[in-house]
């Protein structure tokens, strides 16, 4: 692990520390909760980058220490371990995660076996999204034997675990109005049935600029989120994982603001978190609309295009934005100063809670 990449990536004012790529919109659930839900009904597959153009994008992106391979269904690309080795070898890739419905669990675990052996300096995270501990959770991903395939994958992944210190297992649990008020009981199923590394709790998107839900008991929310920080975690072998988890702590800590709509620092989305989605357009955000440029119109030169959004990037700030998209809070807590001390004392504390 090179620390001193990883600093450096974030000192740099237009090169990306984390790079979130969209690889594919097409997928075999259909949640209707999924933000990226008009993508995925549509998807084709033509417009997809290729993997030629996944690599020639991997040479001119600069060092990126973090990397979210997202969709869609990753798995679904056949070449999802060929694009991985890309961002591995040519931009530094150090932390790799890769999110799963877990409707392909044989192929899923094959892609993390193979990873996971071929890059053994590099850590792999294998993160499942899980909403419901029965049969409603495949109601709501649309999926007849959903939560089975999960399982199925999950058991895989930590069989792997056993000789793969370079590999996590984690659950991701998003907060809706259908599960208020199970947590507990979810939180002890997953426990029981999946043994994850970690279990976090995302609230449930609405369509930008209105990025809460109406109705949602959001005190119930920032209750639930602690408890999940507190009874979700197991003793892991993730490079760095005080520093991870003790983030996530200051990004819970913030919660509580951000769900009120206030701005707790200067906003990097674009900069310093860049989204890239399945056509190559580089997106301001997540949430937002905006696009900055397409890398297939520019050389596939992503630096070149964020030189070139400065002033958007200006725009937003003075606009005050704000949102509760946790990987954007995250590495504005990383990228502000003020927040050093609390991160730290995070750390420490996680640090000597597994030792």
């Amino acid at each position: 692990m090179n620390i001193f990449r990883m600093a450096r990536s974030f000192v740099q004012p237009y090169q990306p520390s984390f790079l979130v790529m969209f690889v594919t919109s097409r997928c075999n659930a259909r949640c209707p909760f999924c933000f990226y839900a008009e993508r995925t009904g549509s998807a084709t597959g033509p417009e997809e980058l290729t993997t030629e153009e996944f690599e020639r994008i991997s040479r001119k992106c600069g060092k990126i220490p973090y990397l979210l391979l997202s969709g869609g269904e990753p798995s679904l690309r056949d070449d999802l371990e060929v694009v991985t080795g890309f961002f591995v070898q040519n931009a530094g890739a150090q932390f790799v995660t890769i999110p799963s419905n877990g409707l392909l669990p044989e192929r899923t675990v094959s892609i993390f076996d193979r990873l996971t052996s071929t890059f053994p300096g590099v850590h792999f995270r294998s993160a499942f999204s899980v909403d419901f501990p029965d049969r409603r959770h495949d109601e709501m991903r649309g999926v007849p034997g959903c939560l089975d395939s999960i399982v199925e994958a999950t058991r895989g992944i930590r069989e792997l675990k056993r000789t793969r210190p370079n590999l996590s297992l984690d659950v991701v649990t998003v907060y809706m109005k259908e599960n208020e008020h199970i947590h507990p009981e979810l939180r002890e199923w997953v426990r029981e049935s999946i043994r994850p590394d970690n279990h976090e709790l995302h609230l449930i998107r609405e369509d930008w600029p209105d990025h809460i839900p109406a109705g949602l008991d959001l005190d119930c929310f920032l209750v639930q989120a602690e408890e999940y920080a507190s009874e979700g975690r197991m003793k892991e072998t993730r490079n760095l994982s005080a520093f991870f988890r003790g983030l996530n702590d200051q990004y819970i800590r913030s919660l509580g603001r951000l769900v009120r709509g206030e701005r707790i620092s200067k906003c990097f989305a674009g900069r310093k978190i860049t989204v890239i989605d399945e056509t190559g357009k580089v997106r301001l955000c997540e949430f937002r609309r905006e696009i900055l440029g397409d890398l297939r119109q520019d050389d596939y030169d992503l630096r070149r295009i964020l030189r070139r959004s400065r002033g958007l990037f200006r725009k937003m700030n003075r606009e005050k934005c704000t949102c509760t998209w946790e990987c954007a809070v995250s590495t504005n807590i990383v990228c502000s100063v003020r927040f050093h001390p609390r991160l730290l004392l995070s750390a420490f504390k996680e640090l000597l809670r597994w030792r």
